[in-house]
This record gives structure tokens, C-alpha cells and sequence, in this order.
């Protein structure tokens, strides 16, 4: 079965938003962009997720401390 693009697109905004950004990836690739840009799009997501509350921020000091602690 072959989808129409409209379907497609319409598949993919029912998506969650780490999906909808690995399709993004995946199509961005596919058009020969750049790993600079990639990162470029994901920390757009990074701050949609901290905006939106669905995910909380942690200092500087915490993530050092963890990192830390996992590397012994």
C-alpha cells in the first residue's frame, strides 16, 4: 500500500515529539544535510522540551557530580 503524502504527513504529526525529530533526522540525511545542522535542530527540541515543562533543567554542578560518580 502506498501512502499519499498528505497521509504521511499526517501519520507523522500524530507522532511523539522524539519521533517526529528522528523522522526529521532520517529526512534531513536523506537530503544530504549536515551533522552541524542536525545539532542545530536538536537543541531547538532540547528547548521546546525545557519550555514546555516536559522535561526539567539540571545545573551544571549536578551533571558534573553525576558524571563524576559514574566514571568512579
Amino acid at each position: 500500500m502506498v501512502l499519499s503524502l498528505q497521509q504521511i504527513t499526517e501519520a507523522a504529526l500524530h507522532l511523539n515529539e522524539r519521533d517526529r525529530l528522528d523522522v526529521t533526522t532520517a529526512l534531513w540525511r536523506s537530503l544530504g544535510g549536515n551533522d552541524d545542522a542536525l545539532g542545530d535542530l536538536a537543541a531547538l527540541a532540547r528547548a521546546h522540551e525545557l519550555d514546555s515543562g516536559n522535561v526539567q533543567p539540571k545545573c551544571h554542578a549536578d551533571v558534573f557530580r553525576n558524571a563524576r560518580a559514574a566514571l568512579g
